[in-house]
């Protein structure tokens, strides 16, 4: 599914009353710089900071899927919900139940491939986000 042009326009960029503010946060500090007025060129601007600090700064997931599973299943990124911890062999899935309780599940790849292992929380994800789980 192809993303909104609009939203990507202005990811990681606030709007203010006074003007535009890029924000970005990795592991709990938080870079932002502030560009004055409602103007073409402020936004031009805070765009093009935005873009050079995505260039700058890591990667927000420490711990990437692994490309050869993401095109096994035939998808272009990782999905929002599923984390793959560092130092183990499985995925942790994070959902709400029927109840509204925070719910964590986890995937090991030991007896199963790891492509098996992300479908399967993927699985969930979208069962627990129909409200099903």
């Amino acid at each position: 599914m192809a993303k909104n042009r609009a939203i990507e326009e202005f990811s990681n960029i606030r709007i203010t009353n006074d003007g535009f503010q890029v924000v970005f946060v990795r592991e709990k500090l938080e870079i932002t710089k502030y560009f004055a007025g409602h103007t073409e060129e402020s936004m031009r601007a805070a765009q093009e900071y935005r873009d050079k600090m995505r260039k700058k700064i890591p990667n927000k997931r420490v711990n990437d899927v692994p490309r050869h599973v993401l095109k096994a299943l035939g998808l272009s990124g990782p999905v929002v919900g599923v984390f793959r911890p560092a130092g183990r062999e499985h995925y942790t899935v994070i959902y709400m139940d029927r109840k509204g309780q925070k719910r964590t599940r986890a995937f090991s790849w030991k007896k199963q491939s790891e492509t098996d292992a992300y479908a399967q929380a993927i699985a969930l994800r979208k069962k627990a986000l129909r409200g099903r789980a």
